[in-house]
C-alpha cells in the first residue's frame, strides 16, 4: 500500500474501506517502510494540528506499522534491477547527468523505486494512485492497483 492509499484509509474514505472490510480476515495489508518514511516526513515538515498527527500516528501502530515491509539486504538487487532497467530504456541525454535530475526528468520519485522493489521482492500488489507511469513500463512482475477510483 503506497502512502496516499494509507492515507485515505485513516481517513475512512469509502471506496478503500469497503475494498479493506471486503478482504478475507487473515489477509494482511503490507505497507513500506518507505511509506511510513513519507509520512513521517510530511509530518515534520509541516506544522500541522498536533492532535491530528497523534491520531494518525495511533492509526499507524495499530493498523499498518506491524504489517510493515522493511527494506533489507536482499532488497538491494530488486531496486538496482529496476534502476538498470530505466536506464537502459530511458538513458540520460549525457552521461554527465546525476541519477536524481534524470529520475527527476523522467518523473520518477526515487522513494517509488523502492516501494516498487519492495512489492516485487514480496510478490504483492502495489496500490497506488500514482501513475509511476516510467516504474510501470519497465516491472511487468509486479500487479498494480487503485482502490481510491
Amino acid at each position: 500500500m503506497d502512502t496516499n492509499h494509507v492515507y485515505a484509509w485513516e481517513e475512512q474514505k469509502t471506496g478503500i474501506v469497503s475494498k479493506v472490510q471486503a478482504l478475507p480476515k487473515d489477509d494482511l495489508i503490507f505497507t513500506s517502510v518507505i511509506s511510513l518514511g513519507e509520512i513521517s516526513a510530511g509530518h515534520h515538515m509541516t506544522n500541522g494540528d498536533a492532535r491530528r498527527r497523534h491520531l494518525f500516528r495511533n492509526f499507524l501502530n495499530i493498523y499498518v506499522i506491524p504489517s510493515a515491509i522493511e527494506v533489507k539486504h536482499s532488497s538491494e538487487d530488486y531496486y538496482g534491477q529496476i534502476m538498470g532497467r530505466i536506464w537502459r530504456k530511458h538513458p540520460p541525454s549525457s552521461p554527465r547527468t546525476s541519477t536524481d535530475l534524470h529520475l527527476a526528468q523522467l518523473g520518477v520519485n526515487i522513494n517509488d523505486i523502492w516501494i516498487a522493489a519492495s512489492a516485487w521482492e514480496h510478490g504483492l500488489i502495489l496500490l497506488t494512485a500514482d501513475k509511476m507511469a516510467c516504474i510501470r513500463e519497465i516491472l511487468p512482475e509486479v500487479n498494480w492497483d487503485n482502490w481510491l477510483t
